[in-house]
């Protein structure tokens, strides 16, 4: 987490199976080997799924908001956090807004500690 002050996605690889973890693990899931090998990634990756939640909780954004298995570029897992930019206005139309497949990128928090809330949220490039 240190790497979000920076603006920097560390992940870490499985030199075993080279299976790439963000957030990054000690050991592989796969194979379990330690992974010892770190990388930095991009920003940028695609949204492979999401759901909207209609109802928030205490120190959550408010709702209606959407959250999103996002794969990095390069990043074997998912990276789940907020994604920005839908309209929840027409329910039934939220999947035309938030296709699965959207390429998406980190929007930075002004203020950064190193905590995953150092992404504010991700949203959509090529709406």
């Amino acid at each position: 987490m240190e790497g979000l002050k920076d603006k920097k996605i560390l992940a870490n690889r499985c030199s075993s199976c080279e299976r790439v973890f963000v957030p990054p693990q000690a050991y592989c899931e796969s194979c379990f080997e330690a992974t010892d090998a770190w990388l930095e990634l991009p920003p940028e990756g695609t949204l492979e799924v999401f759901t909207v939640a209609w109802h928030g909780f205490t120190g959550g954004p408010p709702a209606p908001y959407a959250i999103g298995g996002i794969r990095l570029d390069g990043a074997s897992t998912l990276l789940m956090h907020w994604v920005v930019g839908v309209d929840f206005d027409d329910p039934a139309n939220v999947r035309k807004h938030l296709p699965v497949g959207s390429r998406v990128r980190a929007v930075w928090a002004e203020e950064r500690s190193g905590q995953i809330l150092d992404i504010a949220h991700f949203e959509r490039i090529d709406a």
